[in-house]
């Protein structure tokens, strides 16, 4: 019997998506509102790929943990080009006090910690051409991904159709499948749907108690110079890149749903600004410029800065079920057939790939007791079900 899934987003999240069902033997169409794939926040130059831990979140920590070395050994084996992406570490500049203390908290949860990353030295500055009196973190694996290149990479699949202008106006169900209905009149049919279509995730009357915020984001970058620059992913309040495809890309700014398109000049002297502790000359040699590339983006981000990635309740069940029913885990009423990738924020080329392949373990049936924990986590249920004062269920709905 076929396997077919209509996925809506032609983002990272819903290309990783594709890849994992196709290759466990689904028919894909992924279906985009635009004229190509990766064209909003996963249309950058550039992803930088390194762990941002948080001083007092062990849950996040351990998301975090995961999901980077999940997504940078999966990059490894795909047999990208070997232009396209680079895991040769990446350094994230920190205040001393906040970096040691870090590092204590990552040392009693990583193992073998000395291959993973290290505390900022003077020879780890002078090797990487970053401005003296720096600290922070180094880490071994960081490194950064060309994303045009990795989300064509993982389409190309004799099991994937793109159909592209398709901008998706209602989601409804019928005995056996799904319809999905298209501005423009058009409709597709299959058993099963993936929304991916990060902050337009709450635009369906199933899904519209998803509340993401969009976070635009502005991006600016430099061809190459004669100076000498760090030839590895360098973060501060802004990061800046290696050089890649002839540019050295540098940013970003955020704000929280602004929805102007146009560069903005305030927004590339913010993200001049951010990269002056990184590297001095650099930072002069932009100052210099009359006038800068960039792109704007947008990024769909939730509260708590968890995705959403897993099911929804069918909204008529839920309406007919009293609290305390909802207070077993064992009879949550999830809508059938319907699966969520939404609200991976700035981390979604970090999260995404990990967290679509346990989406597409879900689908498959085949969840392990780590893709249960992760799915315990990135409940997109949670909210309404702590609004219910059912914040245990939210967090435990399988046994693990």
């Amino acid at each position: 019997m076929q396997k077919n899934i209509l996925i809506i987003g032609a983002g990272i999240a819903g290309c990783s998506l594709a890849h994992f069902l196709a290759n466990s033997g689904w028919n894909v169409t992924l279906l985009e509102s635009e004229d190509d794939i990766a064209q909003g926040g996963s249309g950058n130059p550039v992803a930088a790929i390194y762990p941002k831990f948080m001083l007092n979140d062990e849950a996040y920590n351990d998301f975090m943990l995961k999901s980077f070395r999940f997504t940078t050994g999966w990059i490894r084996r795909l047999g990208l080009n070997e232009g396209d992406y680079r895991f040769d570490g990446a350094i994230e500049i920190l205040e001393e006090a906040y970096a040691q203390k870090l590092e204590i908290n990552l040392s009693r949860k990583i193992t073998n910690k000395e291959n993973f990353f290290s505390l900022i030295n003077e020879s780890i500055l002078n090797k990487y051409l970053i401005e003296s009196n720096s600290s922070g973190l180094f880490f071994h694996q960081g490194g950064w991904v060309n994303p045009i290149a990795l989300c064509s990479h993982l389409i190309n699949h004799s099991n994937i159709k793109i159909v592209t202008h398709q901008k998706i106006k209602s989601i409804e169900k019928s005995t056996d499948q799904w319809t999905l209905k298209t501005e423009s009149q058009k409709t597709f049919n299959s058993s099963h749907v993936a929304i991916c279509n990060a902050s337009s995730v709450s635009q369906f009357d199933l899904t519209q108690h998803l509340h993401t915020d969009a976070f635009r984001g502005q991006v600016n970058w430099i061809n190459s110079t004669t100076l000498q620059m760090p030839p590895i992913v360098t973060c501060d309040e802004g990061y800046l890149a290696p050089l890649i495809q002839d540019k050295h890309v540098f940013g970003a700014t955020y704000a929280m749903n602004d929805f102007n398109k146009d560069l903005r000049k305030s927004d590339t002297k913010k993200n001049i600004a951010s990269i002056k502790k990184i590297h001095r000359e650099f930072y002069n040699h932009c100052e210099a410029q009359e006038s800068i590339h960039g792109r704007v983006a947008w990024r769909a981000s939730t509260k708590d800065r968890k995705p959403y990635v897993g099911r929804v309740f069918d909204n008529q069940l839920l309406g007919k079920m009293r609290v305390r029913e909802l207070a077993r885990a064992d009879q949550l009423p999830w809508l059938k057939d319907l699966y969520i990738a939404s609200g991976f924020g700035s981390r979604g080329f970090t999260f995404a790939p990990y967290c679509s392949s346990v989406l597409a373990n879900l689908i498959n049936d085949n969840l392990s007791q780590e893709d249960k924990k992760t799915l315990n986590y990135t409940n997109p249920e949670r909210y309404r079900l702590k609004k219910m004062s059912l914040k245990k269920v939210a967090s435990q709905i399988f046994k693990v």
